[in-house]
């Protein structure tokens, strides 16, 4: 081959690798770090069912085809999903949308869960574990008494079918179940703990694990959210022993034994800036995301040795959060969707995504 030649054939190649080799690499990082899927109340009565793509610093892009439901019923309060199936509740009904590989929802299925508890509305979804069966929290409103509903999950088609209810006592309207690493335990604030059985109903048991060491006031659990092994990060409500007001929020860690007990080696010095009305464990289990009506913080969680203060305040009101496997952070707020990038070592927030009341959140981390 002449050297003319060959010259304008490696010219060739070269501005075809500088033409494609741009949208190569955009192609390798434009990949979605997750889907983030929200219960946004635009107008009140109503809502609707928005979802999003979120990159690799957590910024939220719209999804195609969003949102993928309205309803008219001013209760859309709760949000969960297991590994290709999304469920939404609008405090009567539980529907169930299949998750196409795009993030797209369909809805395909729904049970009255009213049914199963008479006057009583869903106010809480979650799943255990292994993502077979689905837990519905109830409460009425005129009796304050609270049940949990159990489901089982179709793993093909996605519908639910009734199993049982437990008793849930004197829980605080906000807090869930949340199971343990070995999937057997769940618990949640006042301390309630129950049992998983083989169909998935739930057997409730008692328990009174010791206080944290050096108390200041009168301490009441408030709420739990578990790590992936076996211990638990408990919040508690602090008051005033002479005078009975509110006066701190403090958060412990304790460990469950194989019969389900639980012990501390916590002491009373770890200080929640924020009411913990919601607490979730990051899925590596380091690092503790609390958030409530002022605001959103993140500890360091230790596993059974006391949790360490990390952030500041993050965000000055808080509806619900969730972490993705890829060190993000995804909280709501009246007003939109924040997001960050946490790491034990570092943090950094990305931008948020406007919206005008989104009420629950759930995330579907991607490879």
């Amino acid at each position: 081959m002449k050297p003319s030649v060959k010259f304008a054939a490696l010219l060739i190649v070269t501005l075809c690798a500088a033409i494609i080799s741009p949208q190569f690499a955009a192609a390798q990082t434009t990949s979605p770090a997750a889907y983030v899927y929200v219960l946004n109340r635009p107008t009140f009565p109503g809502g609707e069912l928005d979802g999003f793509s979120a990159d690799s610093t957590g910024a939220l892009t719209p999804l195609p085809g969003s949102p993928f439901w309205t309803s008219s019923v001013a209760s859309l309060s709760t949000l969960t999903h297991s590994a290709h199936w999304l469920f939404a509740s609008d405090g009567v009904n539980i529907y169930s949308f299949s998750i196409a590989s795009n993030g797209g929802l369909t809805l395909e299925s729904s049970i009255n869960a009213q049914q199963f508890a008479t006057s009583s509305g869903v106010i809480g979804l979650v799943f255990d574990r292994t993502w077979s069966t689905l837990y519905a929290r109830v409460y009425d409103m005129n009796t304050r008494g609270n049940l949990i509903l159990a489901f089982n999950k179709h793993r093909i088609k996605g519908t639910l079918s009734y199993l049982g209810s437990t008793d849930y006592p004197a829980q605080p309207i906000t807090s869930r179940v949340t199971f343990i690493g070995n999937n057997q335990y769940a618990y949640s604030g006042a301390w309630f703990a129950a049992q998983r059985n083989s169909d998935g109903t739930l057997s409730a048991f008692s328990i009174n694990p010791p206080l944290p060491s050096n108390p200041n006031g009168d301490y009441s659990p408030s709420g739990a959210a578990a790590d992936p092994a076996n211990n638990l990060a408990v919040s508690f409500f602090v008051f005033d022993s002479q005078s009975g007001d509110l006066a701190a929020y403090t958060l412990a860690a304790y460990t469950a034994d194989s019969s389900g007990n639980l012990t501390t080696s916590s002491t009373a010095a770890t200080i929640s800036t924020v009411y913990p009305a919601r607490m979730s464990v990051s899925p590596a289990g380091k690092l503790l995301a609390v958030g409530g009506p002022n605001g959103l913080q993140v500890f360091h969680f230790n596993g059974s040795n006391p949790i360490t203060p990390y952030t500041k305040r993050l965000a000055w009101t808080n509806y619900d959060l969730a972490w993705d496997t890829h060190n993000h952070l995804y909280a709501a707020e009246k007003g939109g969707v924040h997001a960050w990038r946490i790491t034990p070592n570092f943090w950094k927030q990305a931008s948020s995504y406007p919206l005008a009341d989104p009420a629950a959140l759930t995330v579907v981390s991607l490879p």
